[in-house]
C-alpha cells in the first residue's frame, strides 16, 4: 500500500474516533442514525474493551521478565479481569523521514488452564511469538515456576519488536531467526524481595539477505544464557495509565555461552569472534512514583545497562517513543535506535487528567552512552490518552530528541497506539 495512503488512513481513523468521542446530546435531539450508533457503542462497551481495575493482586502481577523480552505485559495487567484477548496497533513515524514503522500485536491470557493452577499467556508481535506458562504455586506457596517458548524471525538487529513496514536506519544484511526455551523459578522472600533464577536456551539460525560478496555470515549456534534476578518491589500499578505508586529496585545479570562462534561481518568492520563466544549482560533499575490529587502521577526511573564482550547481536539497545511498554525509551527516537556496550538512562514522567476521558502525559529523558565513547542524548515529549467509543484507548505522543554530543539536528517522532480487548 502506498505510504501516503497509509498515513491518510491512520489520520482519518483517529479523527473519526475523536469526533465520535463528543458528548451525546439529549435523547429528544438525537436522530435515528445517532441512536443506532449510540446503541452500537453501548454494546461494545458491555464487552469491556478497556476498564481500569479498582484493585490489583500484586503478588500475581509481579513478573521476572526474561532475557531481551519486552512486550505489552503491563497493558494486560491493567485491563479488566474479564478480558482475555487484546489487539494492539502501534506505529512510530519519524517526521523528518518517510521510514515509518508499524507493529500489530495480539495478546491472549487464560487463567487456570485445564483447571490446573497454571496460567497461560500468548503474545504475537510482528515477527515474534511468545507462549508462557506460569505455575503460581510450585511446591511451596512463595515459589512459582514459569516456562516460556519464543519463536522469532527478525532482521539483523534482533530487535524486540518485529515491525511491519520500513525500518529506520536499519541494516538488513541477514535474517536472525531463533527458537528459545526459557525456565524461570521465582521466589518471593520477606521484606518485598523477589529472587529469580532463569535458564534461557536458544538456537539461532541465520539466513542471508543482502550481503556483499565478501561478507562473512555469523554461524548457526546454540546459546545458553543463565540469569539471576533480584528485585525489591513495594508498589501498586493501576489502570490502563499504569499509575505507579511506590518503589521498585530491579536487578539482573546473565552469562551467555555460545557453543561455536567466530569472527563475522564485513571486512573493515568485523564483529567480535572468540571474545564474544561468552558474554555478560547486566541491568539495574530504580523506579519511584507517587499518585496524588485525583490520579496525578509522577514517576522517576533510573537505569544502568551494559555488558562485557558483546557483539552486534547481543549489545544492549535503547530508544523509542512508546507509552505503556517497559522499554528503554528516549522520546523522539525509534525503537532500539542506539546499540551500545553500556548506557545510563533517566526517564521522568508526569501525567494528569485533562477531562473525563482525556489524559495528558509529559516526558523527559536523558541517556548517557558510557561505552563506546561518551555521548549524551536528551529527549522530551507530550502525549494524550483518549478513551474513545466503547472505552477504546488511543495514545498519541510527539517526541523530540537531540544528540548533545553531535551537531545533528533534533529528530522528531510521532507515536500512535490503540488497543482493544474482548
Amino acid at each position: 500500500m502506498d505510504k501516503s495512503i497509509r498515513y491518510i488512513m491512520v489520520v482519518l481513523s483517529i479523527a473519526i474516533s475523536m469526533a465520535l468521542f463528543a458528548e451525546d446530546k439529549q435523547a429528544d435531539k438525537r436522530s435515528s442514525v445517532g441512536k443506532t450508533i449510540q446503541k452500537t457503542f453501548e454494546k461494545i462497551d458491555k464487552q469491556t474493551l478497556y476498564k481500569e481495575k479498582k484493585e490489583q493482586e500484586l503478588e500475581e502481577n509481579k513478573q521476572i521478565h526474561t532475557y531481551q523480552q519486552a512486550d505489552f505485559d503491563k497493558l494486560k495487567d491493567a485491563t479488566h479481569e474479564d478480558i482475555s484477548t487484546i489487539i494492539v496497533l502501534l506505529g512510530e513515524i519519524p517526521l523528518e523521514s518517510k521510514n515509518a514503522i508499524f507493529a500489530p500485536a495480539v495478546l491472549y491470557n487464560k487463567n487456570n488452564i485445564f483447571n490446573w493452577n497454571t496460567d497461560f499467556a500468548f503474545t504475537w508481535v510482528g515477527f515474534k511469538a511468545t507462549a508462557k506458562f506460569t505455575q503460581k504455586k510450585f511446591i511451596w506457596d512463595n515459589v512459582s515456576l514459569q516456562e516460556t517458548f519464543i519463536g522469532s524471525f527478525l532482521y539483523a538487529s534482533g530487535t524486540n519488536f518485529g515491525f511491519f513496514g520500513e525500518r529506520f536506519n536499519e541494516d538488513l544484511l541477514f535474517y536472525t531467526n531463533y527458537i528459545s526455551q526459557i525456565v524461570t523459578l521465582k521466589i518471593s522472600l520477606p521484606l518485598y524481595n523477589i529472587l529469580g533464577l532463569t535458564i534461557d536456551s536458544r538456537q539461532y539460525f541465520f539466513v542471508e539477505r543482502d550481503t556483499p560478496p565478501d561478507f562473512i555470515m555469523p554461524k548457526n549456534h546454540y546459546n545458553l544464557f543463565p540469569r539471576i534476578d533480584w528485585n525489591i518491589e513495594h508498589y501498586t500499578e493501576q489502570g490502563i495509565d499504569q499509575l505507579f505508586d511506590g518503589i521498585a529496585f530491579q536487578n539482573w545479570i546473565g552469562y551467555g555461552n555460545r557453543n561455536k562462534w567466530d569472527t563475522w561481518g564485513e571486512p573493515g568492520n568485523l564483529q567480535m569472534g572468540k571474545e564474544a563466544k561468552t558474554f555478560i549482560i547486566y541491568s539495574s533499575t530504580l523506579t519511584i512514583g507517587t499518585v496524588f490529587k485525583e490520579k496525578q502521577n509522577a514517576i522517576v526511573r533510573l537505569r544502568l545497562k551494559g555488558g562485557i564482550d558483546n557483539d552486534f547481536l547481543s549489545q544492549p539497545r535503547f530508544g523509542g517513543t512508546i507509552d505503556n511498554a517497559k522499554l528503554d525509551v528516549v522520546h523522539g527516537t525509534t525503537v532500539d535506535q542506539f546499540r551500545v556496550e553500556s548506557f545510563a538512562l533517566c526517564n521522568l514522567q508526569y501525567g494528569f487528567n485533562l477531562m473525563q476521558r482525556v489524559r495528558m502525559n509529559l516526558f523527559f529523558d536523558y541517556a548517557l552512552i558510557i561505552n563506546p565513547g561518551s555521548q549524551k542524548i536528551a529527549g522530551s515529549g507530550y502525549g494524550f490518552r483518549i478513551l474513545g467509543p466503547g472505552g477504546l484507548p488511543i495514545w498519541l505522543t510527539h517526541g523530540i530528541s537531540k544528540n548533545m554530543s553531535k551537531a545533528d539536528n533534533p529528530s522528531q517522532v510521532v507515536m500512535i497506539m490503540t488497543a482493544a480487548g474482548f
